[in-house]
């Protein structure tokens, strides 16, 4: 559709003949901004006749997607503001059926026109277009609705995206939103179960049929995937096959219809050499990705049992290509991530989708590339080093498409490029990299290419000799072994003549290396969810007999697993800016390749476990994004439940995504400026995650401008605030150092800000002006907490730790462990004796020195513990639970002591504690000083007095958990204590100001963990 000579009411749209544009004008010019934002779409405005049974009813404009019914029509209904019936009208188009495809509207876009645009001519309305804001929201059926046939006049209350408000966007952000909606959710979830049910039947049915007598077919089904035997890789190898199926159909839908006959035909005997002989003349015309390894797996399959796989899964392409899906990535993503279950050491946890798209879409919009210019984008590099199932590099891919596509770029004609140049990948497991390359081809399966950037990693034990060692050379880490910095090893999968893994060398004639196609700082976009799991966790590892958990995917043997770990150790030696660290994980590792690759001015995204923001073990982390990084975005989901607060499907973890751009050479890192987006829960499909993602990009600029304000001595107030969707709330912002990494994961930004102020020496409480009164400090300066509890027992320390008799006839007593019935008041006794081992008496007597009658709770169980500190009535050693405190003066003790119990010591401790576990606050030895405190030298001697008394009177009190601090009378009454009676503020104004605050942090999700218990 052009916009110059058409005619609209009998008056050409040219020149200023007309004074006031129309509706049905200003349609027409839309419909033509929006077909030029997508080449595959067909886009009319004003069309009569399109919906069924509804001659007289013409649609303002109606967008159809170019391939079968994987995509929804959409249909817009426009009104200039104040746009009071449009909402109305978009309700009214649902459940109507386009008479051409026989299409159901399921979504509808009421749109907003700016006034403004109604008295600009329609020689100048194109590029006004282009630039203005529009208003606009979604009404859609119910997937339920969807299946039962409701029509626009039947249809209940829809559902509206956003629930409340407008989104504003530009023409660009508006066909963004249509291409996102346009993607038939209910049926790609009906796809996706009716692959999962098939492949899990198929592979059940061959391992019965094979077991019994034919043991070794299977181990050749598991040779070619090079895994062992399970019936997790006998699913694996059928799903390979199920895919290549599902891309050959693909491919005979669009380029090729003679491979459809093999698939679809009338003869329901197809035996395996049928299949195999059409995938060797597709694979003639490349394809290797998808069809080498499917290959290899149907060809040891025996030909009775592969003539019934063939004809389950060939039923199974056949009714999922009615509905055209067979070319739909995120199916064969989602089918992925349920089918791979060794999932505990391996760590191949899966990014789901709505992740993967809010983290893509926030990086892809950092980078700096005229999207028009396709020279611009074949030279970027965007890698994913740990790809797993592909989600997170096809979800960037996709992003960054999407932005070709709108500066009118047709993103299929750079298909082969992105695949040759541009996407790199690597992984340790076959059937993941055959994945990750299926799923990137399968964006436009009818376009050829000639190989990928996506590599196999060598793991395990092979036969050339390292030059670190013999020992240690025998093995290889997989993408780790880029820690090197110069890896030249030909190891792209489909390069080769053999591929293995593990236990043999790959060999092969291939040329593509690793480094040579993304080398040291070539990386525009480094994107990952890494490993998570830990070289140290040996007691998890212990229960399931894996001495080395890290290393202990693939089979490895055990020692091969403890050769891996000493190969990391070497690959990390003598570098003094790594921040790898065993006892973070493997990930961390990872943050060390990705700083390698990215360029000054790239972009690094990651998913990471919680522990990112506060843990000890990821300070090198934070301290590297400190130094090299600006423009920091750390976003969290601040709910119950740490699935709920997981980016990744069944880790059962709390994880954050992290986003930073490397500086270039001129410019410097400001780690006091990061943006903490709390989100108040996952977002829901692929609309809500690019809507939030756009949200916080818009955001992240104004960060942005927020460090060059304030080098310049500018300030703004845009300190916190709320994430918003149009007008429905989703999350809020905060913006603070990486070293206050208590801002993440908090529902309320106001409580954010008073917890830190005592961080940073001031008591900031809500409605309170008596802010100079209270003097804080942090346990660094007051005194040094005891010994790390390893250091204490055997076999590293000198005591044997035993049960207590009389505590006062005990000449070294411990607090060692918790007891909830014990700890209810400030007194608690030792709970065990130490008794020295023979020839560390000298030992014994320096861990005795430290002993104290102040103990912290290290593992405060906030929902369940009422105390982070204790006393015991004579000096004790501390244990694991409750390590020691010891002030330089005696007389602190108490001030202390109190000040850690009050609500302020409360929030205090739980804002510098890790919050990976749901109602927990951690601490370490390590972290313990930088918890702010009541500075006990301000106090004059009548004030110590004072605490004296206050610790008599409430010793022998019973406190509730701390998380029920709003109800705790006790908590409150020592709270007045301590506030009104030693420090003299004033009763009504502080007791009223503490209140507010002792509410909102009782309402964290990360202090209740979900237990009812909770304020109401």
């Amino acid at each position: 559709m052009s916009g110059r000579g058409l005619v609209f009411c009998g008056l050409p749209l040219t020149g200023d003949c007309m004074a006031h544009t129309d509706e049905k004008a200003f349609n027409a010019l839309l419909a033509q901004a929006l077909s030029q934002r997508h080449p595959r779409w067909a886009v009319n405005a004003e069309q009569s006749g399109v919906l069924r049974g509804q001659s007289g009813r013409t649609p303002d404009i109606v967008i159809t997607p170019l391939g079968g019914k994987a995509g929804n029509p959409v249909v817009i209904e426009t009104e200039y503001d104040p746009a009071a019936s449009v909402y109305v009208d978009a309700v009214s188009r649902l459940g109507s059926i386009l008479d051409r495809s026989d299409h159901t509207i399921e979504q509808v876009i009421a749109l907003r026109i700016p006034t403004r645009l109604a008295d600009i001519s329609p020689a100048d309305l194109p590029d006004e277009i282009a630039n203005a804001e529009f208003g606009y929201t979604m009404v859609s059926l119910s997937r339920s609705q969807t299946t039962v046939g409701v029509t626009a006049t039947n249809a209940p209350d829809p559902i509206r995206f956003p629930e409340v408000g407008w989104i504003t966007g530009t023409v660009d952000d508006l066909a963004g939103f249509c291409e996102r909606i346009a993607l038939n959710e209910h049926l790609l979830d009906s796809a996706v179960s009716l692959l999962e049910n098939t492949i899990n039947s198929v592979a059940s049915k061959l391992r019965d049929a094979l077991e019994p007598n034919r043991k070794a077919v299977l181990e050749e089904i598991a040779g070619a995937l090079h895994q062992a035997d399970d019936p997790q890789t006998t699913r694996m190898g059928v799903a390979i096959i199920a895919n290549a199926l599902l891309f050959q159909s693909a491919i005979a839908g669009t380029s090729h219809p003679e491979y459809n006959y093999v698939i679809h035909g009338p003869r329901p005997d197809n035996s395996r050499f049928d299949i195999i002989s059409t995938w060797n003349k597709i694979l003639e015309i490349d394809y290797k990705p998808i069809f080498s390894i499917a290959r290899d797996v149907l060809n040891v399959i025996p030909d009775s049992e592969a003539k019934q796989a063939i004809w389950s899964l060939s039923k199974m392409s056949s009714e999922l290509s009615k509905y055209g899906v067979t070319s739909t990535g995120d199916m064969a993503g989602q089918m992925f991530g349920k089918l791979i279950t060794d999932r505990k050491f391996l760590a191949t946890f899966y990014t789901l989708p709505v992740s993967a798209h809010l983290l893509s879409e926030i990086a892809v919009s950092r980078l700096s590339v005229d999207w028009s210019d396709r020279e611009n984008v074949n030279a970027l590099k965007v890698a994913d080093l740990a790809c797993g199932t592909g989600s997170l590099l096809t979800a960037a891919y996709q992003r960054v498409m999407a932005r070709v596509r709108r500066s009118g770029g047709d993103d299929q004609k750079l298909h082969a490029e992105m695949m040759e140049k541009v996407l790199v990948g690597a992984d340790i497991m076959p059937a993941a990299v055959h994945l990750t390359a299926t799923l990137l081809s399968s964006t436009y399966p009818a376009v050829p290419f000639e190989g990928t950037r996506i590599f196999l990693m060598p793991y395990g034990r092979v036969s050339e000799v390292k030059e670190v060692g013999e020992e240690i050379g025998n093995v290889e880490i997989g993408s780790l072994e880029l820690l090197t910095g110069s890896f030249n090893r030909p190891l792209n999968l489909f390069d080769v003549d053999r591929e293995t893994i593990g236990r043999e060398v790959i060999t092969g004639q291939g040329n593509r290396q690793i480094d040579s196609v993304l080398s040291h700082k070539g990386a525009d976009l480094v994107i990952m969810n890494p490993p998570f799991t830990r070289a140290t966790n040996r007691k998890t590892a212990a229960a399931a007999g894996v001495p080395v958990p890290s290393f202990a995917g693939l089979e490895t043997e055990v020692t091969e697993q403890r050769l891996m770990k000493a190969r990391l150790r070497e690959l990390s030696r003598g570098y003094t800016d790594r921040v790898g660290n065993e006892n973070a994980g493997l990930a961390s590792y990872f943050i060390d390749i990705a700083h390698e690759k990215v360029k000054p001015g790239g972009v690094l995204a990651f998913v990471l476990p919680f522990a990112v923001i506060q843990g000890d073990s990821w300070s090198d982390t934070r301290r590297l994004l400190a130094g090299h990084y600006r423009d920091i975005c750390i976003v969290t989901i601040a709910t119950t439940g740490s699935t709920n607060q997981a980016f990744s499907a069944d880790t059962g973890m709390s994880e954050a995504l992290i986003i930073a751009t490397r500086c270039l050479p001129n410019e410097k890192p400001n780690p006091h400026d990061v943006l903490y987006i709390n989100l108040y829960t996952r977002p829901g499909n692929l609309v809500e995650a690019v809507e939030i993602a756009r949200k916080i990009s818009i955001l992240s600029m104004e960060n942005l401008h927020t460090q060059t304000d304030r080098q310049t001595d500018r300030q703004t107030d845009r300190q916190s605030g709320s994430v918003d969707v149009g007008g429905t709330l989703v999350g809020n912002f905060i913006r603070g150092s990486i070293y206050a990494g208590g801002n993440a994961a908090v529902i309320n930004s106001d409580l954010a800000i008073y917890a830190q102020s005592m961080v940073e020496g001031r008591l900031l409480l809500p409605r309170f002006s008596q802010v100079d009164k209270v003097k804080l400090t942090s346990l660094k300066y007051l005194g040094s907490p005891g010994p790390y509890h390893l250091k204490i027992r055997a076999t590293k320390g000198p005591f044997d730790i035993e049960r207590i008799g009389d505590p006062a006839s005990t000449t070294y007593p411990a607090l060692w462990a918790h007891d909830a019935k014990r700890e209810t008041q400030l007194t608690v006794q030792p709970d065990t004796q130490c008794k020295i081992r023979q020839g560390w008496e000298r030992k014994a007597r320096e861990v005795w020195s430290t002993a104290s009658r102040v103990h912290f709770n290290l593992d405060f169980r906030l929902n369940s513990q009422p105390l982070a500190a204790c006393r015991t009535s004579e000096p004790t050693i501390g244990g694991r639970a409750w390590p020691t405190f010891k002030p330089h003066n005696e007389l602190w003790e108490l001030p202390i002591l109190l000040w850690a119990n009050t609500t302020l010591g409360l929030v205090a401790f739980w804002w510098i504690g890790s919050r990976q576990q749901q109602g927990r606050a951690v601490l370490t030895i390590k972290r313990l000083p930088k918890l702010a405190t009541l500075d006990p030298r301000t106090l004059t001697d009548a004030q110590l007095g004072i605490a004296s008394d206050i610790f008599d009177l409430f010793q022998g009190e019973h406190f509730l958990p701390a998380n029920e601090a709003y109800r705790d009378d006790t908590r409150r009454a020592l709270d007045e204590a301590v506030l009104v009676d030693l420090l003299g503020l004033d009763s009504k104004a502080v007791m009223s100001s503490l209140a507010v605050l002792r509410d909102q942090w009782c309402r964290e999700p990360s202090v209740h963990g979900g237990k009812t218990s909770q304020p109401i």
